[in-house]
């Protein structure tokens, strides 16, 4: 146990070659952290829009995937569900009275 606590070129060389680690995990610590927060990236898909529908039923008509009948059936479908999302009634959100979280009030 003395052995350890006496200072001996063997035991500042140890104590120096920990300490190093030790500051080069600390300094390493922020980049490690930032790589993580750059390489998390959610994923953010859109709807496909009514031209993106009829494109892709027009691709599976022209490929042999699906027949004219059932084209033109799928196709009035999608039209029609379209045409119901664009008759649902807007609802509007009230205006905040108060500042909102983050935000510098005038």
């Amino acid at each position: 146990m003395s052995d350890r606590l006496t200072l001996t070129p063997r035991n500042a060389q140890r104590v120096s070659a920990r300490k190093f680690q030790y500051l080069a995990a600390i300094s390493l610590l922020p980049w490690i952290c930032c790589a993580a927060c750059v390489m998390y990236r959610p994923v953010v898909t859109r709807p496909p829009t009514l031209g993106d529908e009829l494109i892709s039923l027009d691709q599976a008509k022209k490929d042999g995937l699906i027949t004219q009948e059932e084209f033109d059936k799928r196709r009035a479908e999608t039209i029609a569900a379209w045409k119901a999302i664009g008759n649902a009634p807007i609802i509007s959100v009230p205006i905040p009275t108060e500042p909102v979280a983050g935000e510098v009030s005038k």
